[in-house]
């Protein structure tokens, strides 16, 4: 399954546990992307529990931390997203951009 990029080894150090996924990595960067866009959140800084636990319910409440670090790098591979160290841990500023490969 891991081979397939149906599921990641979770804590990635070990290979006894996995999380499945119904979304590709890829797939989440879009879902979390387009949630961005459409909540106003281009060129805000947001932190990682802001994305998980929103104030309203969205299509990234509750998603595993690990495949929230996944889908923000591959948005900041495409220019879409760049992660920030913030006050309370982890934080990401969603950027107006274009997809560049």
């Amino acid at each position: 399954m891991v081979k397939k990029n149906v599921a990641v080894y979770e804590p990635t150090e070990q290979t006894r546990s996995v999380l499945l996924l119904w979304r590709l990595p890829e797939e989440w960067a879009e879902v979390l992307y387009q949630w961005a866009d459409s909540t106003g959140q281009l060129k805000t800084i947001m932190t990682f529990y802001e994305i998980i636990e929103p104030p309203v319910p969205s299509p990234l409440s509750g998603i595993h931390i690990a495949l929230l670090r996944q889908a923000i790098g591959i948005l900041t591979k495409t220019g879409r997203a760049q992660t920030i160290a913030v006050a309370d841990g982890e934080g990401v500023r969603f950027l107006a951009g274009k997809i560049t490969k």
